[in-house]
């Protein structure tokens, strides 16, 4: 039985267009979502770069957010969220002063999910 309450959105990125290596990503993280039993409200992707957080993809789940929807996002790992580490890190904390979690399948495997 899941005791996590969280509404988990998943997201995907790309640079260039890979459509397998999108979809790739995409059946990993619902495996995942599924072998944990996550509450997956939705999920989105991109394919563009990541040096920039004004995506389609990402604004999907920031309106779900905005509408009570989702409060965690799920993705790969946190290099599909942005390519520059202090930009990404510093959205992930404006995120989380919110209250909305954003999880890695690298980050929720070593805490042992």
């Amino acid at each position: 039985m899941n005791r996590d309450k969280k509404r988990y959105w998943l997201y995907g990125r790309v640079a260039s267009p890979d459509k397998w290596a999108l979809e790739n990503q995409m059946i990993y993280l619902r495996s995942f979502a599924e072998k944990y039993q996550l509450n997956v409200v939705g999920e989105s992707q991109d394919e563009a770069s990541g040096l920039t957080f004004d995506r389609p993809g990402l604004n999907d789940f920031l309106e779900a957010v905005r509408q009570g929807q989702a409060d965690a996002l799920l993705t790969k790992d946190l290099t599909r969220l942005g390519r520059d580490v202090m930009q990404t890190a510093s959205w992930i904390a404006d995120l989380n002063t919110s209250g909305v979690g954003v999880f890695s399948v690298t980050d929720l495997t070593l805490r042992g999910l």
